[in-house]
C-alpha cells in the first residue's frame, strides 16, 4: 500500500513536467534509479515499455557504458 501512494505523486510528477531528457536523466541519478525500475516492471508483466522515459533511460545506461569502457581503454 505504501510503495501505491509514493508512486503516485512520482506518476503525477512526470506527467506534469513531461518526459524527462537524457540529460536530466544524468543529472538525476534517483530519477534514473525509479525509471528504470518501472521500465523493469512493466517489461516482466508483459505490459509495453516501449515508451520515451525507458527509451531516454536506455540512452542514458548506453552513454554510462560507453564513458565507463572509454576510461577503462584510456588506462590500459
Amino acid at each position: 500500500m505504501k510503495k501505491t501512494l509514493l508512486a503516485i505523486p512520482f506518476a503525477l510528477l512526470l506527467t506534469a513536467c513531461g518526459t524527462p531528457s537524457v540529460d536530466d536523466l544524468i543529472e538525476d541519478p534517483e530519477l534514473l534509479r525509479k525509471i528504470m525500475r518501472e521500465c523493469g516492471l512493466l517489461m516482466m508483466q508483459g505490459e509495453d515499455y516501449d515508451t520515451e522515459e525507458c527509451k531516454n533511460a536506455k540512452l542514458v545506461q548506453k552513454k554510462m557504458m560507453n564513458n565507463l569502457l572509454g576510461n577503462f581503454r584510456q588506462k590500459l
